[in-house]
């Protein structure tokens, strides 16, 4: 975390050093420091979960405005963001329980049914937190400056990679299992291959540039993105960790899509 925020803040000294002694309106490329802040909603694509209200996201990182060929008013945005994000679901069955040790390790249909001994709770709320590295790529289309301000567009993809994440658990501890009334909760617990590596959305933002100072730039956009990847892999069976009891265990994987609401603001120079 420390290694992001000194890369950002590096590329924030050097940026206006770079900028070309010359009006934002005439600039062929540019590029600052972005923070974003935001909500997420997860669209269940089965009848196994439900979405438990919205997330949250935040993020910081390098936003670029690049015209192209010689017309102002049609650009490329692109960038790199490191998005900090949460979301809440709860099972939409009436018992689903979980498989995990006390050093908090969620286990597999095939780690549990090798192991010697594990807990076991009824679950009934899932907070999954991911950093993830954000690589957006999109149509700008903005007018010309009246007076210090302009205003644009942007419709395209953003491109998310998944680089780590973690689960907290709320539920309901079991003896032999049956529920026996004890609330209980775990904290970062990991589960390596419960989500989907890469999330890609299509999105629509409108906003406005302020050229305040020189050619530095202020920006403020607002951007829905509809999720167009599942959220949540689907595991092989001897993979999954949830599960139903019936005449035996019935494990199944989360299905979902992200959709995002972003409040962006950059500096550009």
């Amino acid at each position: 975390m420390k290694n992001i925020f000194k890369s950002l803040l590096f590329l924030f000294c050097i940026l206006p050093s770079l900028s070309i002694a010359q009006s934002a309106g005439d600039k062929k490329i540019q590029a600052g420091l972005t923070f974003n802040a935001g909500a997420n909603w997860l669209s269940p694509s089965s009848n196994k979960i439900e979405a438990n209200g919205g997330g949250s996201l935040l993020s910081i990182g390098l936003n670029v405005h690049s015209a192209m060929k010689s017309s102002q008013n049609l650009a490329i945005a692109t960038g790199l963001e490191f998005d900090f994000g949460k979301n809440v679901y709860s099972p939409n069955t009436q018992y689903t329980f979980v498989d995990y040790l006390q050093d908090d390790v969620i286990l597999t249909n095939e780690e549990a049914s090798a192991a010697n001994s594990y807990e076991t709770m009824q679950l009934l709320s899932r907070n999954v937190s991911t950093t993830k590295l954000t690589i957006p790529l999109m149509l700008l289309f903005r007018t010309n400056f009246i007076g210090d301000f302009r205003y644009f567009g942007k419709f395209g993809l953003r491109n998310s990679f998944l680089l780590t994440h973690s689960i907290s658990d709320d539920g309901i501890q079991t003896t032999l299992g049956i529920p026996n009334g004890e609330a209980i909760s775990t904290i970062l617990m990991s589960s390596p291959g419960e989500m989907f590596l890469y999330n890609g959305s299509i999105g629509l933002t409108a906003g406005a540039e302020w050229n305040f100072v020189g050619s530095t730039c202020l920006v403020l956009e607002a951007g829905y993105y509809y999720g167009i990847t599942p959220y949540f892999l689907d595991r092989k069976d001897e993979n999954k960790t949830m599960y139903n009891i019936g005449s035996n265990k019935e494990y199944y994987s989360a299905s979902a899509r992200q959709n995002q609401l972003i409040f962006k603001l950059s500096i550009l120079f």
